[in-house]
């Protein structure tokens, strides 16, 4: 049984810990992209005194620091390759080899 991202517990065996590996350290990846992506758009930049403030208050709620829209995304996908390496180690317990644990996670590789 391991812990989720999300603090639920879920239970993997054998036959599920590659598969169900690939598919945290696969939406891991989709939503780190996706972040990046986001984030480069989503800040604003403004050069005259009257709306500084505001795209400064616009751009720490959205995209600066930990406790932004962003920074709680990017927590969220941490929690995600946690998991995900925990699930690694799981595969690694199981028997699976250095190699099928590689070919299941992709191009993260084995941590």
């Amino acid at each position: 049984m391991l812990a989720g991202a999300s603090g639920q517990k879920f239970e993997v065996d054998k036959g599920t810990v590659l598969q169900a590996g690939k598919v945290i350290s696969d939406q891991a990846t989709v939503l780190q992209d996706a972040l990046s992506h986001a984030g480069q758009r989503l800040e604003v930049v403004v050069d005259d005194d009257v709306n500084k403030p505001i795209a400064s208050a616009w751009n720490t709620r959205l995209v600066n620091g930990e406790s932004s829209y962003a920074g709680r995304i990017q927590q969220y996908i941490n929690s995600l390759d946690n998991l995900a390496g925990q699930l690694k180690e799981a595969a690694k317990q199981y028997g699976f080899t250095e190699d099928e644990v590689q070919a299941a996670f992709g191009d993260k590789g084995v941590q």
